[in-house]
């Protein structure tokens, strides 16, 4: 007779089974399952049924406690091991791409990217895979990966480099930034870089804890175009500040003003005409796009999978990027 429900439940459950547990009190009995089996006798098999089978008590039952005898402390340790193997098998199984049934891959990606760049693509990887469930994440929040287990991969914008114990790999070259706006607002002749005074310009607020330091911004594309002092101030201070590049993009596109931002970002609308460059200027980009992940969970088949499918995916991309034209 076997504690099947303990076996079925999931390995995040099991782990909330497993206490290591003070002798002399329930709540920190050492034990697997048997002592959540006697704290919740309507879920699992009843402990008496399990006495009446080994033909021994496995608790002493005391006025207001209850303890292991040696009888249970040799299954609890038994039954402690053999969930730990069970639980290796699973994770090595899983790594090795051998269990049945869909997987679940949770990506965490910058909003501006997940919407401007993986949103259009994300379909090919899943024809690839149809057997990884995605669960994708826009925010703009930092994720600590080495100890949010609810996140499996991250898409970052940033300098780098990332920490020791994270896999992260540069899906583009830093690229360039520049100015975009409405196709009608460039084609209406009267936008030079002196003329940006007259116009909106839609910044990009950092996300709250990041390392914004060269990050690329107006000031210095202004400074690019040679547009310094009393200019620059009297063109920086008009404008709104968003949240996320993303949502500048959009109000530019909605001829809303003039936005700056990284050309990998961009240049799928700018082809497609929802967007134009009004500037030949550019400035280097020093920071670029990231895949990141934990180290110890490379072999994972899932993890695997995305990150060669995104590398591909961004190769072709940086062939296709708009030239430079750094000012």
């Amino acid at each position: 007779m076997a504690c099947t429900e303990c076996f079925g439940a999931s390995r995040g459950e099991r782990t909330q089974l497993s206490v290591r547990l003070h002798r002399n009190r329930v709540k920190h009995e050492r034990g697997f399952c048997l002592v959540e089996l006697a704290r919740h006798r309507t879920k699992h098999v009843q402990i008496k049924a399990l006495e009446a089978y080994l033909g021994a008590n496995l608790f002493d039952r005391l006025y207001r406690s209850v303890r292991l005898t040696s009888a249970g402390e040799r299954l609890a340790a038994a039954t402690q091991q053999a969930y730990k193997e069970i639980g290796r098998t699973l994770d090595e199984l899983k790594s090795d791409g051998l269990t049945a049934g869909p997987s679940t891959l949770s990506i965490s990606a910058t909003s501006s990217f997940a919407a401007m760049w993986l949103a259009s693509r994300i379909h090919l990887f899943q024809a690839l895979h149809p057997e990884i469930e995605l669960r994708l994440a826009a925010e703009n929040a930092v994720v600590d990966l080495a100890h949010d287990v609810s996140v499996d991969i991250a898409l970052r914008y940033g300098p780098g480099p990332y920490s020791e114990a994270l896999e992260a790999e540069k899906l583009w070259p830093s690229g360039d930034v520049f100015p975009v706006c409405a196709p009608s607002l460039a084609a209406s002749g009267n936008l030079g870089p002196g003329a940006l005074v007259h116009h909106a310009l839609l910044r990009t607020a950092p996300p709250v804890g990041a390392d914004i330091a060269g990050r690329p911004d107006w000031l210095a594309w202004l400074a690019a175009a040679r547009m310094t002092g009393v200019v620059a101030t009297r063109v920086l201070e008009r404008g709104p500040l968003f949240d996320s590049t993303q949502l500048a993009i959009e109000a530019a596109m909605a001829g809303r003003g003039v936005a700056l931002a990284p050309a990998v970002l961009v240049q799928d609308a700018i082809r497609a005409g929802r967007l134009a460059k009004p500037f030949a200027i550019s400035i280097p980009d020093p920071f670029s796009y990231w895949i990141v992940c934990r180290k110890d969970r490379m072999k994972e088949a899932p993890i695997g999978a995305f990150h060669r499918w995104i590398a591909l995916e961004a190769k072709r991309t940086n062939a296709e990027l708009l030239p430079s034209n750094a000012g």
